[in-house]
């Protein structure tokens, strides 16, 4: 057990060495940019998924070459409306916590490697309806999907911890920045942030609600990083 959770530790380093290398180097945000559009489905997907627990329904979901998106979801208004923006907030961090802790072993790698392809290619029939995003996505699901049924157990390992490092990078970057910000372009249209959105169904101002989401998803990785290596 201390010799798969110190490989696991040591794939979680190599994982994010190789995201700050792609920081650095020519054409290197290029390979990475998918990633981002990845993480962007999770967000949305996120609000998807707290509307259809909430009693709401997805629509669908549209990815944006800016990196943004927008769900559209039908539900009641008030608390509800609260929860779904907040959904999509949280999703990266909370799927990052959790391949950070499936990256403990390899056989949980695989695992995980194998639902989130699946997961990823039955939304995009379901939902995504931008011709960008399918253009990404379908691709990236089929490759996680290929990595996961014929690629070594070694590659599988590297690849879910990878995607978890950027959700986690994401989460201190990308979403911390956004969830200050009262408005957003999406799409080519200005619309309000979901911490703005929090505020508006909730008691407290946006700011508040900004902190609250960002201590949460910092408890999210510490937690995840806590369970699988710090203990």
């Amino acid at each position: 057990m201390a010799k798969q959770k110190s490989n696991g530790l040591l794939v979680l380093i190599l994982a994010a060495l190789l995201f700050m290398l792609l920081n650095r180097v020519p054409y290197g945000q290029l390979i990475q940019w998918p990633f981002v559009i990845v993480t962007t489905f999770v967000h949305e997907m996120g609000h998807g998924v707290a509307a259809i627990f909430s009693g709401g329904k997805l629509l669908s979901i549209e990815l944006y070459q800016n990196a943004s998106g927008l769900a559209r979801t039908q539900t009641l208004p008030g608390w509800r409306q609260a929860l779904i923006a907040a959904g999509g907030l949280l999703a990266p961090s909370i799927l990052g916590g959790l391949f950070i802790v499936a990256g403990k072993s390899r056989a949980a790698s695989s695992r995980a490697l194998l639902i989130f392809s699946i997961f990823i290619l039955i939304s995009c029939i379901l939902w995504l309806r931008s011709g960008f995003g399918l253009i990404i996505m379908v691709p990236m699901g089929a490759g996680f999907l290929l990595i996961a049924r014929k690629g070594s157990t070694t590659l599988q390992h590297f690849v879910i911890q990878f995607i978890g490092v950027h959700m986690l990078v994401d989460t201190f970057t990308r979403t911390l920045r956004y969830l200050f910000t009262s408005s957003v372009n999406v799409g080519g249209a200005q619309r309000h942030s979901d911490s703005a959105v929090i505020a508006q169904h909730l008691i407290g101002g946006q700011l508040f609600w900004a902190c609250v989401i960002a201590l949460f998803c910092i408890v999210i990785f510490y937690l995840s990083l806590k369970h699988s290596y710090l203990k």
